[in-house]
């Protein structure tokens, strides 16, 4: 089994859509949208349907399919203050061991999915949008700077891209695509392709834009993942019966 992480440092369908240079303030919402996001998502439980895939020739030749519990924990520790915690219930329909193979696994989805940074990157990145669905869509898109770039840019590959669609009333992002290299991926254990969609969840009186579906592949390793989520609540704990 193949365990990667996702570290959407800054998260594709390509459209031959005019694009203009990001405005500051667009920048600045779409980075403070991300900061409120994680600053008040609260820790949450929620069920995982996971298919893994090993994908050879564009023709599927392993599937293995997971239902879990996933607590996504607040975690000042951790980069995007968050970490995951499995309960794995079954594997193929059935109970699931404590240890099983399958053949590509990604995790820390929530934990990176919006991370985008605390201020705009002009050396290292350009932003730029477009306006869809007749102004009601903003679509933001991040590319790593072509040609020299400042020193502070070694970490970031020379062909990141991440697309945002964004609601432009609410500000609420629905869906993120992100991409980087195999290569790059390969140095790094990272995950080349990532699409996440986002829908809007209930959580006591708050509603929050959760991802309700994420697909990652990488086909250096002919490996895929889907994963749909549901039935959301805040996470408070498992009560101890003390001696």
């Amino acid at each position: 089994m193949k365990i990667l992480t996702v570290a959407i440092l800054l998260s594709i369908p390509l459209r031959a859509i005019a694009q203009q240079p990001a405005t500051q303030e667009q920048i600045q919402r779409v980075i403070s949208y991300a900061q409120t996001y994680r600053e008040k998502l609260p820790s949450l439980e929620c069920d995982e349907a996971m298919i893994s895939q090993r994908v050879k020739r564009g023709k599927v030749n392993w599937e293995v399919k997971i239902k879990a519990t996933l607590r996504e924990l607040r975690d000042e520790r951790e980069p995007g203050g968050f970490r995951d915690e499995y309960i794995f219930k079954s594997v193929d329909g059935r109970r699931a061991k404590p240890h099983f193979k399958s053949p590509y696994f990604v995790y820390n989805v929530f934990a990176n999915s919006l991370g985008i940074g605390d201020k705009p990157l002009p050396a290292c990145f350009t932003y730029s949008s477009t306006t869809l669905d007749e102004g009601r869509t903003l679509e933001f898109n991040i590319d790593s700077k072509p040609g020299p770039r400042d020193p502070s840019c070694t970490k970031i590959p020379d062909d990141y891209h991440k697309m945002m669609l964004i609601d432009v009333a609410s500000g609420a992002v629905r869906r993120v695509e992100r991409h980087i290299s195999p290569e790059y991926a390969q140095e790094t254990l990272e995950i080349p392709n990532v699409a996440i969609d986002y829908a809007p969840q209930k959580l006591d009186e708050e509603t929050f834009w959760l991802p309700v579906r994420f697909e990652a592949s990488d086909l250096t390793v002919e490996g895929r993942m889907i994963a749909t989520y549901s039935n959301f609540h805040r996470y408070l704990g498992v009560a101890k019966i003390l001696p």
